[in-house]
């Protein structure tokens, strides 16, 4: 095993370096201190060569110049806290609101926006990037304030950890973050290849806002059932693009994994385990005027749709709906979150 560092560019006026860690398998995951952000999932190939299976961009501020969030580090909110606003303990909370009158992502100051501190560690069974950043309440908008750290962990089993955690210094807050990890497994630019199994029966309803209006909605006999594998270019065509928070971890599917991700042509696959309630699946359906390009892409405009987001995390605007989970971080309290993805290759089915 072994621990890359070096100079990825800067934004800002601040260094920004990428932190690569290689298993005994030659396995790579690369991280940028700018947003925490998952740069790389590079896998080797028969031919030598290594596969990177995240949509990533070549330069630092080709993951600043759209809107996507593309493997940032988002928090201290993911998803959609309505009105921007909240009430706890008798009193009444105002965030900074950065889409129609919401808090989306963690607000305009959130996870990824910041450039982190960071360490390194080696272990017989991992090696791990360790980013760590002091939050005041002045910086981001959010009551309280916390020591965030965000570790990534890669095994031996090629196993990927995200754990994201906080220590709370000052008054209650909220702590519900993810990893916009984009991920194409195939050789294409697209997801005809791509199949998917999500072990849910149950999706939020939304408004015009997405935000969700506490309803569940069976997924059985919809193009969102992937309860069985599914492919799905074809789910994402009948429905317009997915952006669609699934309702996983259910009674008696603790021990099972939330969803497994597999490429039909090459055998790629990745199986994700999480220990939140939620899995937000989203594609990037309107990208055609935001001059995107992914490393992939060699150049060309990226395509819509070319690959799709896998965000483990509690249910969306938890704080309104009392059964989508307490994301509530008291004072002197700390909560760890942790999610992995494991790669594998399986043999194609005739």
């Amino acid at each position: 095993m072994d621990i890359l560092q070096h100079t990825f560019g800067r934004y800002q006026n601040e260094k920004v370096t990428e932190i690569t860690l290689v298993n005994d398998n030659g396995i790579e995951v690369s991280c940028l201190t700018m947003g925490a952000i998952w740069h790389r999932f590079a896998v080797p190939e028969n031919d030598g060569t290594k596969k990177n299976l995240l949509l990533s961009f070549d330069g630092i501020d080709d993951y600043y110049s759209n809107n996507q969030n593309i493997c940032k580090s988002i928090g201290r909110v993911a998803g959609r806290i309505k009105g921007a606003s909240y009430d706890l303990n008798g009193k009444h909370y105002q965030l900074p609101a950065n889409e129609n009158g919401n808090t989306l992502h963690g607000g305009p100051n959130g996870f990824s926006t910041l450039n982190w501190n960071y360490s390194t560690s080696i272990s017989k069974n991992g090696i791990s990037v360790i980013f760590q950043r002091k939050i005041d309440e002045e910086m981001d908008g959010f009551p309280g304030n916390i020591l965030a750290t965000i570790i990534y962990t890669l095994n031996n089993n090629n196993r990927v950890t995200i754990a994201y955690s906080a220590m709370n210094g000052k008054g209650d807050t909220l702590f519900n973050p993810t990893c916009h990890a984009y991920f194409n497994l195939s050789d294409r630019r697209d997801l005809t290849t791509h199949e998917m199994q999500i072990n849910s029966t149950g999706i939020l309803d939304v408004n015009d806002q997405m935000i969700p209006t506490g309803e569940v909605v069976p997924v059985a006999n919809t193009p969102y059932d992937f309860r069985d594998f599914s492919n799905v270019a074809l789910a994402v065509g009948k429905v317009h693009g997915l952006d669609t928070a699934y309702v996983v971890n259910g009674p008696g599917q603790g021990t099972k994994p939330v969803a497994v991700l597999r490429d039909r042509e090459s055998g790629r696959q990745i199986t994700v385990n999480s220990d939140r309630n939620g899995l937000v699946v989203y594609t990037p359906e309107e990208i055609a005027d935001q001059n995107m390009s992914f490393s992939r892409d060699h150049g060309e405009p990226a395509n819509k749709n070319e690959g799709i987001a896998l965000e483990c995390q509690m249910l969306p605007d938890a704080i309104h709906q009392d059964n989508f989970g307490d994301i509530v971080l008291p004072r002197y309290s700390k909560q760890t979150y942790r999610f992995s993805f494991t790669y594998d290759r399986v043999k194609n089915e005739d």
